[in-house]
């Protein structure tokens, strides 16, 4: 039965209980999902660190792109979650490149967990927690030597992988820093229930929270969310209120606001104060978590009289004050004679006696004071005239200086002058601004960034451990980029090709010349590739066809043989589908052919130049045929998968041709249905499986005994540097191939790093790694290999995004 997940977000800012997580979803496969993709479901947590600014919209995007990469891409889940995850680091890495130049940048936590069924595939990038707490145990994931520092500093994506297998009942924890009032509750037994752990968190600590505890309970494959929150303060804790609606608001920027004059209430939404209200940006801070409270600012009133009572009357004057008269209105004569007009006496009412007083009269301006305004009025006058006179002045002596009286009568440039000056001139201010940014501006933070890497240079120099030396030297690089995004120079050229010798020498990375292979780009997408000492043969996916390529004239390349005829269609009695599988044959067989294709119902297909194809069908199995995928030939015998019905049959050779039964290699023991490729040595038979891993079969002659498998088959990692990570989780295995002698080997092709790791072949520990060379000297397009062939004389090639490459002299 399929689990329900219930999730409850643990999110607190300033004390704030917030039920809306920023960078939590939780998805069901949609319908345009990749095949494999469509019972997997998924959950993003992305926590954003740094100073940078970054919009809701745009955290909530950057998750959302995360899960259509998941969904999108086809392989193994550790394929799809590495693809979701190198989308969101480039995805901050571009921004922080556009945005160094002022200071900001932003560090992405991301944790993806996938769910199929009963198992949880989880791949952590940056130091992030994951507790699982099961029936009778529980499990602290927590690897940051492998899951790096985070997204969005760096071109290199550190992942760490997880896989957990749930019951109903078991409980996970996602978080970014645990505090520590926890850790001895986390290594505690369970609480009852998830409200209760939930609670029981909440309570330990007032600091802020970012994390989510998910519990997983009998259903039919839904995500529920939790919905009880709570306000947690310091007197008493308190109902949370209901967060706001919208899923851009700012979570961490939300403060109830309440008068000191109202009493303590539960209100029902939360309220923002006007210079807090939610802009429709998240603030990124280093905390990872929120803003620091600051104190709030003393309010001034709009009316600074508003404290005064409002039951005023206005003032009453006794009667014993005289009061001034209006004037009667007369027609007054142009020459007006100013005459002090008698003060009426002011009738008393039931008052003392007292002395009547006269209002005094306006006073006149005094002789002086008359003397003054006459002399300033008679300054502004004499000025305006001034300023007049020299306007008139000025506008009568400017057109003389030009050279003709053509020009005086015309004193007005021409339009083309006017244009190029008015483009000239702020074209030469910008210039100088860019110039000075480059002299100075950029010149200092090159100088700092090369100090920090010649620093970190020193540092590797002196470690002696592995993983030490690993990690400075990787710091090296880090500081040269960015260095070199401001300016690059001979020295940090040297730099970078000194760090990534000794880096490769630590991961035990050889680094091959790879050219292409044709002059222009056949665009074909390439299924599988063939090698012989001279010819690459290779099977175009879209058309099941195969083609034939041979060397070029002057050594350059190869060109396509465009008469080599080996495609689906109608031989004879025998009708051949799209081929599935091809490999080159050997010089010496009966129908001199020197390519053998297979398709999917056992019809074998002899290609030759300038042959017409020849069409033979395997003798059918006891169990007739599935599907046959893959097959190879190994001391003259045709080994044939068939992955759906979970067999391997083996035809016994003649010269090339396939007469006899087969017989079932197996015995009890039979593979798994989502085996992709496999290889034949001696009487071993190695298997890659669609996750990546590998499993062994042996076979024994002897009637009585049965075929004997390991799955799975571990692979052993010597080197040091890679102490506290796992290369191989990390790695998307595709095709399986073996190195013919003098030194034979395995060889698994990891088609996102376009590289080729070579095993032992008994052991399976790792000896190498073949992988391009870096920089302008790596010809190989981006995106993930397709196909991967040897050569007898040690070429190898590979197929990527439509074209092929090739390196001789593979060592």
């Amino acid at each position: 039965m399929a689990l329900d997940l219930t999730l409850a977000p643990l999110y607190r800012i300033n004390g704030q209980e917030i039920a809306n997580l920023p960078g939590l979803l939780a998805l069901t496969p949609p319908t345009q999902a990749a095949r494999i993709r469509t019972q997997d479901r998924l959950l993003v947590y992305l926590l954003l660190t740094g100073n940078a600014v970054f919009s809701s919209s745009e955290y909530l995007q950057v998750a959302q792109d995360a899960a259509n990469a998941f969904y999108q891409t086809s392989g193994s889940t550790t394929s799809a979650l590495r693809a979701a995850t190198e989308l969101v680091n480039k995805t901050l890495l571009d921004r922080n490149m556009s945005t160094s130049g002022r200071g900001q940048y932003t560090n992405g936590w991301l944790t993806l967990a996938a769910l199929r069924d009963s198992q949880c595939t989880i791949s952590i990038s940056g130091p992030m927690h994951v507790y699982w707490f099961g029936q009778n145990d529980s499990r602290h994931i927590h690897e940051p030597s492998s899951s790096g520092k985070g997204l969005g500093i760096s071109q290199n994506t550190n992942l760490h992988y997880g896989q957990i297998t749930l019951s109903a009942g078991d409980r996970i924890l996602l978080a970014g820093r645990i505090p520590g009032a926890w850790e001895s509750t986390l290594d505690d037994s369970r609480p009852s229930s998830l409200d209760a752990m939930r609670r029981r968190l909440i309570t330990l600590t007032r600091d802020d929270l970012n994390s989510v505890l998910l519990q997983a309970t009998d259903g039919t494959g839904r995500f529920n969310f939790f919905n009880g929150t709570a306000e947690i303060k310091e007197e008493k804790p308190k109902e949370e209120p209901a967060p706001p609606a919208l899923i851009s608001s700012l979570p961490h920027l939300q403060e109830a606001e309440s008068t000191p004059d109202e009493p303590e209430s539960v209100p029902e939404t939360i309220d923002y104060p006007q210079e807090a209200a939610p802009s429709g940006a998240h603030y990124v801070q280093p905390s990872a978590y929120a803003i620091p409270p600051q104190e709030e600012k003393a309010l001034v009133p709009e009316n600074p009289l508003a404290h005064l009572p409002r039951n005023t009357l206005p003032r009453e004057f006794p009667s014993s004050i005289p009061r001034a008269q209006p004037k009667p209105q007369t027609d007054i004569p142009e020459t007006v004679e100013v005459v002090e007009a008698p003060v009426p006496a002011v009738e008393e009412k039931n008052i003392p006696p007292q002395k009547v007083t006269e209002p005094e009269s306006p006073r006149e301006p005094s002789l002086r004071t008359r003397q003054t305004a006459k002399m300033l009025a008679n300054g502004i006058q004499a000025a305006r005239s001034l300023s007049a006179t020299l306007g008139e002045k000025f506008r009568n002596f400017l057109p003389r200086l030009l050279p003709s009286s053509e020009a005086v009568n015309n004193p007005v440039p021409s339009s083309t002058l006017m244009f190029f000056m008015a483009v000239l001139i702020p074209l030469m201010v910008v210039v100088v601004l860019v110039v000075v940014y480059l002299r100075y501006g950029r010149s200092e933070q090159y100088d700092a960034y090369l100090r920090q890497a010649q620093e970190n240079k020193a540092q590797a120099v002196a470690l002696t451990n592995p993983v030490e030396q690993r990690i400075a030297w990787e710091n090296v690089l880090l500081n040269v980029e960015i260095a070199e995004s401001h300016r690059e120079t001979n020295e940090t050229i040297t730099l970078r090709q000194e760090a990534e010798a000794n880096l490769d020498k630590l991961l035990g990375i050889t680094r091959l010349q790879f050219n292409a292979a044709f002059s222009s780009k056949p665009n074909i997408n390439i299924s599988r590739m063939a090698a012989n000492e001279t010819d690459l043969f290779l099977l175009n996916a879209a058309n099941g066809e195969a083609l034939r390529a041979f060397p070029a004239p002057g050594g350059r390349g190869f060109q396509l043989d465009t008469t080599f005829n080996c495609r689906p269609g109608v031989y004879g009695n025998y009708t051949v589908g799209q081929l599935v599988d091809i490999l080159a044959l050997p010089g010496l067989n009966t129908i001199n052919a020197t390519m053998l294709g297979i398709d999917a119902n056992g019809l074998l297909l002899y290609c030759a130049p300038g042959m017409v194809a020849q069409a033979v069908p395997l003798p059918t199995p006891d169990t007739n045929w599935g599907h046959v995928t893959a097959f190879i030939l190994e001391n003259g015998n045709l080994y044939v998968l068939d992955a759906p019905s979970r067999a391997v049959w083996v035809y016994n050779g003649k010269d090339g041709t396939f007469v006899d039964q087969p017989y079932f290699f197996f015995g009890k023991q039979t593979p798994t249905q989502d085996v992709i490729d496999f290889i034949v040595t001696g009487d071993e038979l190695y298997m890659l499986h669609g996750d990546g891993h590998l499993s062994i079969c042996s076979y024994t002659r002897v009637e009585s005994s049965t075929s004997q498998c390991q799955d799975p088959l571990p692979l052993v990692n010597p080197f040091g540097a890679y102490q506290g990570s796992d290369l191989f989780s990390t790695a998307h295995f595709t095709q399986l191939l073996f190195a013919a002698p003098p030194d034979p080997s395995i060889l698994l092709l990891d088609a996102d790093s376009r590289g080729v790791m070579r095993f032992s072949p008994r052991s399976l520990e790792l000896q190498n790694q073949f992988r391009p060379m870096t920089g302008a000297a790596n010809p190989i397009s981006s995106g993930p290999a397709g196909a991967v062939a040897v050569s007898p004389n040690h070429v190898l090639y590979l197929a990527v995004d439509g074209q092929v490459y090739f390196a001789t002299n593979m060592p």
